[in-house]
């Protein structure tokens, strides 16, 4: 598969985060396919539905090829891509663009029952595949997607600092050994069935969509030969490990660092003589605290002749309880 890019490379380069190319990806799986992805659907393939059978049906069809209609481009927004996203716009292909894709199953041998059922039912089989798809993420899927959008903003957020520090080809070339060359991509697919040679595709100055992917483990996933589709790579995103978020003391969070050292130096009872002291603050920089400790419930103060003895609230010892330094 050859993408000539032109002299300048790819004129601009968009990321998506796409719920429909895991499906794909995880569902489609053959001899060669890399144990990870084959762990995750043993693991959830007691939960799919029988309305799924028309889009697992179809995923089937062939290990090595589905139609560019069932990833379509798109680009990240600011409030993320949606599976209904997708639905949509997969929901309102064309019909010559739908037979134009299924039509090469017959390149690659007789086609396949799934293909020519949606070759015949048109729209109406086409609404049971896009049925069968949102069946299958919503028990499949959806629970983990949140955690796994995370992961791939994650590389998402880190390619586009290497476009800002070293340029968009050294990213496309870190990407992937397909992308060596700015000008052009070019990538041998290996299978078990000849697959007949297909015309350079010519893309000079045009855009391309990267999707990251915890599915392909370490492969890259193309999707241009369609005249229809914009220039899209499932890539394989990098096992990103969030950082821990840093330390953060609940109390002072909650009431401020002195308030909150004040009332841990409480502890059994204590003057304002004795808390200034501690806390190496003047007496009336004690009695402020302790007085917005005593409107908040947390201590109670009572007075013995001269001295103010402040004690915690049963409030004021969970509190302290439930953040320990």
């Amino acid at each position: 598969m050859t993408l000539e890019l032109g002299e300048q490379g790819p004129a601009a380069v968009q990321f998506a985060v796409s719920p429909m190319q895991h499906l794909l990806i995880g569902l489609n799986q053959h001899s060669s396919t890399p144990l990870p992805r084959r762990r995750w659907w043993r693991t959830v393939r007691s939960r799919v539905p029988v309305s799924a059978l028309p889009f697992l049906d179809l995923v089937a069809a062939n290990p090595f090829y589905f139609p560019d209609f069932l990833t379509p481009p798109m680009p990240q927004t600011r409030t993320g891509v949606s599976l209904a996203d997708e639905l949509d716009v997969i929901s309102s292909v064309s019909t010559e663009r739908l037979h134009d894709e299924l039509g090469r199953y017959a390149e690659l041998g007789p086609v396949p029952r799934p293909v020519a059922r949606l070759l015949d039912g048109g729209n109406r089989q086409l609404q049971r595949v896009v049925q069968g798809i949102h069946a299958i993420y919503r028990a499949c899927l959806v629970d983990d997607w949140p955690d796994m959008v995370k992961l791939l903003n994650a590389d998402i957020s880190a390619r586009q600092g290497i476009i800002g520090e070293r340029g968009t080809s050294w990213m496309l070339a870190d990407l992937d050994p397909a992308f060596s060359d700015p000008t052009r991509f070019e990538l041998t697919i290996m299978a078990p069935v000849p697959i007949p040679a297909r015309p350079k595709h010519e893309a000079d100055g045009t855009e391309i969509v990267l999707a990251p992917n915890l599915f392909l483990c370490g492969l890259l996933s193309p999707a241009f030969t369609s005249p229809w589709q914009q220039p899209l790579f499932a890539y394989t995103a990098t096992p990103t490990v969030l950082a821990p978020p840093p330390a953060v003391d609940g109390l002072v969070a909650l009431i401020g660092k002195g308030k909150a050292a004040a009332l841990r130096a409480i502890g059994t009872g204590r003057t304002t003589t004795e808390l200034a002291a501690l806390l190496e603050v003047s007496a009336p920089a004690a009695s402020q605290h302790t007085a917005t400790l005593r409107a908040a419930g947390l201590i109670t103060s009572t007075r013995h002749g001269q001295r103010v003895v402040h004690t915690l609230t049963p409030l004021g010892t969970n509190l302290l309880n439930a953040n320990p330094h």
